[in-house]
């Protein structure tokens, strides 16, 4: 619900997605903290306000034999699901219509403004899942930490994945893994822990900088010179 008015505001106010989303994070980080630090603050907690501890019914273990929560399992799930409804559903169709062209769609009678709210809601959920499972498989409570700056990260996988619900899994991974070897990077390699995200913008910027070559050297076609009926135009 949180989230799904940024599709409101997207499509009623033309208002960008990814800023609001982003300023939209920092009020719930703070209503978040407001909790934590009051009525939902475990009295045990002195130094790092927290909420009390979940029960061990509650706690979502690893899956044996490796050193993983089931929630890499969870968002594997999520993401076969998430392309299932894109690609193979009459509700993704339209919405691939209407974040191709918004015209387009409303000419074909689609409601755009449903559509949006519905996938922004929806992107809003799995995003809470995910919070669930931070809590209930790794910090155990609701803290400060929670929000890490888990948002950037994913931006940055949307950006590589390309809308891709399945190319999300490898992406994810990858960048993941990266971000979780902070530390050991830090103790390591005696390097700080600010290296992740230089290793991160470097994707980014090396990603950015390849589609930037293929959007100048696109038009350029091998087989455009040997059809002399072609050549021919172009002289």
């Amino acid at each position: 619900i949180w989230i799904g008015a940024v599709g409101a505001l997207r499509h009623y106010r033309a208002v960008n997605e990814t800023i609001s989303s982003l300023l939209m994070a920092y009020i719930a980080i703070a209503l978040m903290n407001q909790l934590v630090e009051g009525p939902l603050r475990d009295p045990a907690s002195l130094n790092k306000p927290s909420t009390q501890p979940l029960a061990d019914i509650y706690r979502i273990g690893n899956i044996p034999g490796m050193d993983v929560h089931w929630g890499l399992v969870v968002g594997v799930v999520a993401c076969i699901l998430s392309w299932l409804l894109i690609e193979k559903t009459r509700w993704g169709f339209a919405a691939r219509i209407a974040g191709g062209n918004v015209r387009a769609a409303q000419v074909q009678g689609l409601a755009v403004g449903p559509l949006i709210v519905g996938f922004t809601a929806l992107a809003g959920g799995f995003a809470g899942l995910a919070g669930m499972l931070e809590v209930a498989a790794v910090q155990g409570s609701a803290n400060a930490s929670l929000s890490a700056g888990y948002g950037y990260t994913g931006i940055l996988v949307a950006f590589l994945a390309r809308h891709n619900p399945l190319a999300i899994i490898p992406f994810a991974i990858l960048l993941g893994g990266i971000d979780a070897s902070g530390g050991l990077i830090q103790r390591r390699m005696d390097l700080p822990d600010a290296t992740v995200l230089v290793l991160q913008g470097m994707i980014f910027i090396v990603i950015l900088f390849s589609e930037t070559l293929y959007g100048r050297f696109k038009a350029f076609n091998p087989d455009l010179w040997k059809r002399p009926d072609l050549v021919k135009g172009a002289a």
